[in-house]
């Protein structure tokens, strides 16, 4: 069995892991964003304010339309990423107060 000590650094491993993720999404959609800028200027009034636009489905090239669901995918794949090491920082946190 672990010590209390062992989980913290394995907590903070996962954490660390979730960072990485971060700047690795932020990165990844960087990229993603400004190739879109290049086919909807739009995108310079905010990605939210896009997103009502292109949700509202008017005037949206399919170019456009395409890389916004490049861009759903890859925040989805992120999130579930983050969610994954979440859960196991949360049975970790669980294991360690059960000591």
């Amino acid at each position: 069995m672990p010590t209390k000590e062992e989980i913290d650094s394995e907590i903070m491993d996962l954490w660390d892991e979730i960072f990485d993720l971060d700047d690795r999404s932020k990165e990844e959609l960087n990229i993603k964003y400004a190739e879109w800028r290049k086919v909807e200027p739009r995108l310079d009034e905010g990605v939210d304010e896009l997103i009502i636009h292109i949700d509202a489905m008017t005037g949206i090239s399919d170019e456009s339309m395409l890389i916004y669901r490049e861009v759903k995918e890859i925040k989805i794949r992120y999130k579930q990423q983050k969610d994954e090491i979440q859960a196991r920082i949360d049975a970790l946190s669980k294991e360690k107060e059960k000591m």
